[in-house]
């Protein structure tokens, strides 16, 4: 196995850095291409999302949700969901969500990678990406 191709796309790599406040809709936070030479390979694509939740419902569910999706080509490849913790405080609540995916036998030729986010339940709280929000992706065959 040998590393093939490598690319990103990094808004930051510093906490408390920027504001993004999401919304219901999926926002694109990142994005970038990335060659594959050759037919039998995998793709590790690797993202970090720093966030954090203000102005918490008190009616349950409390929490807001982060979802996070890369799309390849403009397709759903990966997806995750992380709610923000509970800790009970007036504090602002700061979170930090990495998520990996591997895609196997990815066709040959240039592709796009882009990852959205969106809050799955704004009516619970505001979720604003602070930083860091990176991402990356390396073909490896």
């Amino acid at each position: 196995m040998a590393l093939l191709n490598y690319n990103r796309s990094i808004v930051t790599n510093v906490a408390d850095s920027f504001g993004i406040v999401l919304t219901g809709d999926d926002q694109l936070i990142l994005q970038f291409g990335l060659f594959v030479p050759q037919g039998v390979n995998f793709i590790e694509l690797l993202s970090t999302i720093g966030w954090e939740v203000t102005g918490v419902s008190i009616v349950e569910p409390d929490q807001p949700t982060i979802a996070i999706s890369i799309l390849q080509d403009g397709a759903v490849v990966a997806t995750a969901n992380q709610e923000s913790i509970e800790d009970g405080a007036d504090e602002d609540l700061e979170m930090v969500t990495t998520f990996q995916a591997v895609l196997t036998d990815v066709p040959v030729g240039h592709h796009v990678y882009q990852l959205f986010a969106r809050n799955t339940q704004p009516e619970q709280g505001t979720i604003t990406i602070t930083g860091p929000a990176n991402i990356s992706g390396k073909v490896i065959g």
